[in-house]
């Protein structure tokens, strides 16, 4: 069987569909980033409860969600400066997806940091009725 050699046209045409930059491309590759930043934040509250016997404080918590959403919007600006060096112009759709996977992350690390710390809570030992007076 002979292998027929790509054609001009057709050589040029792949190439193009090679080199094209795809919004979407970008959003899952931003979306992976931010689940493995969040889990790694998520580790964070383990790590302190390992270390110190008790979850990490109210302020402490909302000090990693600020955090944690900085990290995430600077890494967003990075993909969507990217993107735009790829096209040349910005994506309103990329930008809003973006938008959307914070927003989810940070909701993820509020949901567990919530169950993390109500599972610490409840396996506290009981201060016996008669010690406590």
């Amino acid at each position: 069987m002979i292998n027929p050699q790509p054609t001009p046209m057709l050589a040029s045409i792949s190439e193009f569909f090679g080199q094209r930059v795809y919004g979407k491309q970008f959003q899952d590759l931003f979306e992976q980033m931010a689940k493995t930043i969040t889990r790694e934040y998520i580790q964070e509250i383990y790590n302190h409860i390992e270390n110190y016997g008790v979850p990490p404080s109210f302020e402490e918590m909302m000090e990693k969600v600020k955090a944690l959403t900085t990290e995430l919007t600077m890494r967003a600006e990075w993909i969507r400066e990217d993107y735009k060096e790829g096209r040349g112009y910005r994506s309103i759709k990329l930008t809003t997806g973006c938008k959307r996977i914070i927003k989810n992350s940070v909701n993820e690390y509020l949901r567990q940091s919530k169950t993390i710390t109500a599972i610490r809570v409840n396996q506290r030992p009981a201060i016996p009725y008669n010690e406590a007076m």
